[in-house]
Parts: C-alpha cells; sequence; structure tokens
C-alpha cells in the first residue's frame, strides 16, 4: 500500500506541471476467467463484467506518453454442466501501474498504444467453498485505446487488448487458480 500511495504523489507531482494534462476515465469492461485446481479443472467462466478507473497523466516532456494509475473489479462466475457444487464466482480487483504512447493524429481524437504492470486482490464465493482463503497475484496488461472528444473537455474511450489478473483460493488441502483476461472496456473520459 505505501508503493502505490508514493506512486500517487509521484503522479500528483508530475501532473502539477505548467504543461500536463491530467486524463480521467470510467469505464465498464468485458472479460472472461478459467478455474484450475483440485477437481474443477477448465471450468469456463461466462463473460465477466467488470468496470475501472484510469487516472492518467500527460507528461511535459517532447515524447507523447502518458503514466498513470487504474484501480478496477472484474467478475466470473464457473458453472459445472455435471454439478451445481462447483458453481463459484470469483472478484478480482487489479491495481496497475500505466504507460501509454499517444498518437496526436487530431485534437479531438486520441489513438494510444498502453502497457500496464501491477497486483490483483481476489475473493471467491461459492455454496461449498466457505472459508477459502484468497492471495492476489501478477496482473499485467497490454491495450490500444482510442478516445473521441465530444468538446475539449470529454469524451467516449474504449480499449480493447489483453489484460489477465492472477487469484489463488485455498482452503485446507484445496487449490483453486483463477486467471482473469479482459479484453474491452469502454467508457467516460474527462481532461481536466
Amino acid at each position: 500500500m505505501k508503493k502505490f500511495l508514493v506512486l500517487a504523489a509521484a503522479l500528483a507531482f508530475l501532473a502539477s506541471g505548467a504543461y500536463a494534462q491530467v486524463t480521467m476515465s470510467l469505464g465498464a469492461a468485458l472479460g472472461s476467467a478459467e478455474a484450475k485446481g483440485d477437481g474443477v479443472d477448465n471450468l469456463k467462466g461466462d463473460v465477466g463484467f467488470g468496470g475501472n478507473f484510469y487516472l492518467d497523466y500527460l507528461l511535459p516532456i517532447s515524447v507523447p506518453l502518458s503514466l498513470g494509475a487504474e484501480i478496477g473489479v472484474d467478475t466470473s462466475t464457473f458453472k459445472d454442466d455435471n454439478s451445481s457444487q462447483y458453481d463459484v464466482t470469483a472478484i478480482a480487483i487489479p491495481i496497475l501501474l500505466r504507460v501509454a504512447y499517444h498518437l496526436d493524429l487530431h485534437p479531438q481524437l486520441d489513438l494510444y498504444g498502453v502497457g500496464k504492470i501491477g497486483y490483483a486482490f481476489g475473493s471467491l464465493k461459492s455454496d461449498f467453498l466457505t472459508d477459502m482463503k484468497a492471495e492476489g497475484g501478477f496482473a499485467f496488461g497490454i491495450d490500444i485505446g482510442v478516445a473521441f472528444y465530444f468538446t475539449q473537455l470529454v469524451g467516449l474511450f474504449a480499449e480493447a487488448g489483453f489484460d489477465q489478473y492472477n487469484g489463488k483460493f485455498t482452503q485446507d488441502n484445496f487449490t483453486i487458480e483463477v486467471p482473469f483476461n479482459r479484453f474491452f472496456t469502454a467508457g467516460l473520459s474527462i481532461k481536466l
């Protein structure tokens, strides 16, 4: 948590530069997940829903780079065709550092590529697994994004790519690993 606060303070300092631009984006996300573990190998999850909040700072340098942070939540429900006792809902909460390169094509249009790295916390809901201990895991992603601004300050954005958040859940000798895969996010973007 201390590292995340230091990162937030550094981003705020960078944003205080005279030419830095701050962008806040809030979006809904689609993804999927697959459960692997003792007795539940390869349970495919339904398409999961989630949401993310991004805070990006366009750095006051000659290269069009932005540095930012992302926090979100993703869910996926797993069903076993043979037995309903293995129905499981997994939740991932990723906290990521974002670095993006922006193509300056038009004042209203922002095309960019994003690399992400961080950590994801997780939780699990299940009728048959009541005392599972959740462990977070490594999180990363690479996306291509586009934002179109209707005014100088307000627009819509979409990002598509591959983000993965790994979670691990244990109870006694029973373990379930859940890799979440996010593939699309869209929402509102505001420049400050």
